[in-house]
């Protein structure tokens, strides 16, 4: 009895350790690649979303947010990255896949989309033709975010008027902001972010398109001595791409915890980003002393009068998905 009694106890105890060990060895780890820096605010948001998914699904599912510089991968070649497996999740700014999926870098042809609002009226409609597109390449959208809007810095004579413009080195992420600088006769630079304050320092580049947020949030203040705020688009979609086949691994209660989390993050990540940007400005014009400068509408309204012809040039060159995306988006944003 006694020995029977000892025995029953062992299986408990041994039930109770198998019990104990079976959520370590059913998480799984995720990386996600971030193109910005380990102490920037993007940065650090997705690791209050890594945190959140991992509090939601008790431990079982851990993202490892992978800061620049981490891993040995392009911010332009993270459709390819993602796809292949090599990390689980990445963020996809709508400019740097530009090469990759061209589709879903619609809202940076210059004037198009120029703020959150608008943002936010298209992005169901972008949505309807991006993401078939970029689930051809094995890979989904978990959640978007934006950053505000992208305007020009620099530092030299400061461009305000658009004759301003000739002559200038002025960075760009995609080649549609190529082709704006380009009519404007300025030249353009294609750098990620990671390569601008290099190229900033020795001459290659007199001056960039970002947000006064990332200005701050990077130290970019440091080499910055104007800006040009005419609102040339908004600065997203930022997709956060996802592998499909590493999702549809995981266990459905962890996948309906992934998303749930990732439904209410993105409205929330997007709030913050767009709510540091006010402040962001503001401390440039007086802790920094760049000098801004905000064109008139009569300014902007003819710089998006002289685009209109490229959006659609550029939309026929992607072809007919592309061209009824534009007309979709041109119809909800009354241009």
């Amino acid at each position: 009895m006694k020995l029977l009694k000892r025995c029953t106890a062992i299986a408990a105890g041994l039930a109770a350790a198998v019990t104990m060990a079976s959520p370590a060895a059913a998480q799984t780890k995720w990386d996600l690649y971030a193109f910005t820096g380990v102490t920037h605010p993007i940065t650090m948001r997705f690791k209050m979303f890594a945190d959140e998914v991992k509090a939601a699904t008790g431990g079982k599912l851990e993202i490892l947010v992978r800061p620049a510089g981490e891993l040995p991968f392009k911010a332009t070649e993270l459709v390819k990255t993602t796809s292949s497996g090599q990390v689980q999740l990445a963020s996809a700014y709508q400019g740097f896949v530009s090469g990759e999926v061209p589709i879903a870098s619609i809202a940076s042809l210059p004037f198009l989309v120029r703020n959150a609002v608008e943002l936010e009226k298209v992005y169901p409609i972008i949505a309807k033709y991006v993401d078939p597109a970029f689930a051809k390449r094995g890979v989904k959208v978990l959640y978007w975010h934006t950053w505000p809007e992208q305007n020009i810095f620099g530092k030299g004579t400061p461009i305000k008027t658009i004759a301003d413009f000739a002559g200038r080195k002025i960075r760009s992420t995609d080649g549609k902001q190529a082709e704006m600088l380009k009519q404007l006769g300025a030249s353009s630079v294609s750098l990620t972010t990671a390569e601008v304050p290099v190229a900033m320092e020795r001459g290659v580049a007199e001056g960039f398109l970002t947000a006064a947020f990332n200005v701050t949030a990077a130290k970019w203040y440091e080499f910055t001595t104007w800006a040009w705020m005419g609102d040339v688009h908004i600065g997203g979609p930022d997709y956060l791409i996802m592998n499909i086949a590493a999702y549809d691994k995981l266990p459905a209660d962890v996948k309906a915890k992934l998303d749930e989390t990732a439904n209410t993050f993105g409205p929330k990540m997007r709030a913050m980003n767009l709510g540091d940007e006010k402040g962001a400005i503001e401390d440039l014009r007086t802790k920094h002393k760049v000098e801004i400068y905000t064109p008139p509408k009569e300014v902007v309204d003819e710089l998006t009068t002289k685009m209109k012809p490229y959006w659609e040039s550029w939309a026929k060159q992607q072809g007919k998905e592309t061209e009824d995306l534009l007309k979709e988006m041109r119809a909800a944003l009354g241009k």
